[in-house]
């Protein structure tokens, strides 16, 4: 059985069109893994951190999801509801 890297790297070798695509999603990925530990580790459910951000459940877990076009003020908001630091790399 192959890993992710091993996968996505042929893959990437075989149709390099799809690099920018294929890291667009695994950031998204891994951004949606990083608010779920951060909310987790504060010990809060969606409903909590939604509770404190002024939004509905739903929202919450659709950004720990699939965190599409999601906006620094979001970022924000949410890290703030769980406790943690937004820190921004360019």
């Amino acid at each position: 059985m192959k890993t992710l890297t091993q996968f996505t790297e042929k893959l990437i070798s075989e149709k390099p069109e799809l690099a920018e695509m294929i890291e667009m999603e695994l950031n998204e990925l891994q951004l949606s893994e990083r608010l779920k530990a951060a909310r987790k580790s504060a010990g809060l459910t969606q409903r909590a951190v939604a509770d404190k951000m002024h939004v509905n459940r739903a929202y919450v877990a659709q950004l720990e999801s699939r965190p599409q076009n999601i906006t620094i003020t979001t970022l924000l908001k949410y890290s703030h509801a769980v406790g943690a630091q937004l820190k921004v790399e360019v």
